[in-house]
């Protein structure tokens, strides 16, 4: 927020900010008495921010004292400048079609998506991905450069959905460029003052080794294997009809993203277009059970073991 908020105020009608929230539920807490909450306190300190909203829209302000005719001292709102737009990803589908995107405007665009992963208590009611980049796709449309994506959230047990669409689940802190991706990766390590404010805190009290707080999971490495060993292609499981819930299982139970392989189908639920064993499905999961599939990657085994989660509710 510092950074983005500096950017903004240092040019306002060059840069266009978008702060995005997983639901619609956030959201609205965020634009709750007058977007009280999505500044940080310092940064309003420091700038002498005051806002309020209309809609979506989250202005900043000054305060003017005037004495009307009867003598009386009143404020007034003044130098009211748009600062960002809080949007919510889950209801994408309401902001089609609004005039968002200026094919004349040539500033900057800065796109920030906050908690992006979602909470173990909360319901999965809809994609993650397809509906951030849908609403990426309301504002951005065309937009190819000075366009800054940022994505933060804390490290969770399960995998990050968002993680897992770049292909890439780091396993150790640091920063990763995904040059394909035109994305960086931090993975940041807490540091000796955060740990040192964490002390005796309520949470660290009762959950001292929650991944939220620390930022660190263990990972299970004992079922990767190099994807050198596969040698044919044997099956297709396939979990849903779009291919990125597809796997390809080749030589020896080694499972790695589909590639386009052409391999009898496995479907793990009935009405995806494929024929379906309810033998053949349940084989699948006795073998992933009995931990005797191997993956190629780490983001391979989350997005897999994922499906299965999913299939078993």
């Amino acid at each position: 927020m510092k950074w983005a908020t500096n950017r903004k105020l240092k040019k306002p009608d060059k840069v266009k900010f978008y702060w995005f929230r997983l639901t619609e539920t956030q959201q609205k807490a965020l634009l709750a008495n007058n977007a009280g909450d999505l500044i940080d306190p310092d940064l309003k300190r420091k700038y002498n921010l005051k806002t309020f909203t209309k809609g979506n829209i989250v202005y900043t302000y000054e305060e003017e004292t005037v004495v009307n005719r009867n003598g009386k001292e009143t404020t007034k709102k003044v130098n009211q400048k748009e600062f960002c737009r809080v949007m919510a990803c889950s209801t994408f589908y309401n902001d089609k079609g609004r005039g968002y995107f200026d094919n004349e405007y040539d500033g900057e665009y800065i796109c920030i998506l906050d908690e992006m992963n979602r909470e173990q208590s909360e319901k999965n009611t809809f994609d993650i991905v397809y509906a951030f980049v849908n609403q990426l796709e309301n504002v951005l449309r065309s937009t190819k450069t000075k366009v800054r994506i940022i994505m933060i959230g804390n490290t969770l047990e399960e995998a990050s959905d968002l993680l897992s669409a770049l292909n890439f689940i780091p396993d150790d802190f640091g920063r990763y460029k995904l040059k394909r991706k035109k994305a960086v990766v931090d993975y940041i390590k807490p540091n000796e003052l955060y740990k040192l404010r964490r002390e005796e805190s309520t949470a660290n009290l009762m959950m001292p080794n929650a991944s939220t707080f620390t930022n660190e999971i263990e990972i299970d490495r004992s079922l990767l294997v190099n994807k050198r060993r596969r040698i044919t292609p044997m099956k297709i499981i396939k979990f849903n009809k779009s291919p990125d819930t597809w796997f390809t299982v080749w030589n020896d139970r080694i499972v790695s993203d589909y590639n386009s392989e052409q391999k009898p189908a496995i479907a793990m639920r009935r009405y995806l277009d494929e024929l379906y064993s309810m033998e053949a499905a349940n084989q699948v999961i006795e073998v992933f059970d009995a931990r005797a599939f191997k993956f190629t990657s780490l983001a391979c085994f989350k997005r897999f073991q994922k499906q299965m989660k999913l299939l078993k509710k």
